[in-house]
């Protein structure tokens, strides 16, 4: 190591320089095709029967929903079993991951009803995260059964679904609070001229069924474009065929890819935390 230090800068920069240029005169493999659009594209991986319009075959986005929740039972049955007073390290990471939710998340939003309604929170941001983060695995699932990325946060029907669980679950809270004439009476701003009150309260209905737009749109657009400009790289590296531009178009991949376990956490912490606003929301007095 001694020995490595003493060389000067400028012959490691000589070296990296030489290694590029080799890189770019070596011979280039054969040509492959590869469409970004086929790894988004839905096939029948176990094929069942229809019944009526409904296709109850398995694509993808179901196995990998059958996958997170696979982890998430395996670790809340291990961790129940290692319980201790002075927790080892997979407890220390779960008990973590627990007060961010309780704390960061329903606590810091909510004004009341958290412990109540904690329990739906705390499960949307943990499964959104493992759904997210399962997506940056490679797995077998691409184009011939070839090892790609793909989340099921990144599937419009699957973000429409939990985004209609928080919709539905803050008109609960909130008819089951106030009651149901009371909760539709929270609408209407009382201080507000005759005409504005019809006018906020129109608004406010469409506000309600837009966070459905607005909860599941996000996710599926954020998970998705990661996951096109990750195909997109691969994708050049193979238009070019050179070993030089494909050692840089990695280097970027590695880049993007820590960033998208970035964004993974960050819209599991979205998703979570605007669905503890609107039944927060619901639940207030005047909101």
């Amino acid at each position: 190591m001694s020995v490595l230090r003493r060389i000067p800068v400028w012959v490691w920069a000589l070296f990296v320089l030489g290694f590029l240029v080799l890189l770019s005169l070596a011979p280039r493999g054969h040509k492959e095709n590869f469409n970004v659009a086929d790894e988004f594209t839905l096939h029948p991986l176990i094929k069942l029967p229809k019944v009526g319009p409904i296709d109850f075959s398995v694509t993808k986005p179901v196995v990998y929903l059958w996958m997170t929740v696979a982890i998430i039972v395996v670790v809340a049955i291990v961790v129940s079993r290692i319980m201790k007073r002075r927790p080892g390290g997979l407890q220390v990471v779960i008990e973590t991951i627990y007060q961010l939710a309780y704390d960061g998340i329903a606590g810091s939003v909510m004004k009341t009803g958290i412990d109540s309604w904690f329990p739906y929170i705390g499960s949307a941001f943990i499964f959104v995260l493992i759904a997210n983060l399962i997506g940056l695995i490679p797995l077998p699932f691409g184009e011939h059964h070839q090892l790609a990325f793909y989340a099921a946060t990144g599937n419009l029907n699957v973000t429409i679904v939990l985004a209609l669980l928080t919709f539905v679950f803050t008109q609960y809270a909130g008819i089951h609070a106030k009651g149901g004439l009371g909760y539709v009476k929270s609408w209407i701003l009382p201080q507000a001229p005759p005409v504005l009150k019809q006018l906020i309260f129109v608004m406010h209905i469409i506000s309600e069924f837009f966070r459905i737009v607005s909860l599941s749109v996000r996710l599926f657009a954020n998970m998705l474009a990661g996951h096109a400009i990750l195909a997109v790289f691969f994708a050049m590296a193979l238009l070019f065929q050179s070993y030089l531009i494909g050692v840089v178009l990695q280097a970027g991949s590695i880049l993007l890819y820590l960033f998208e376990i970035f964004i993974a956490f960050i819209q599991a912490f979205i998703f979570a935390i605007l669905s503890a606003v609107y039944i927060g929301g619901a639940l207030e007095d005047e909101h």
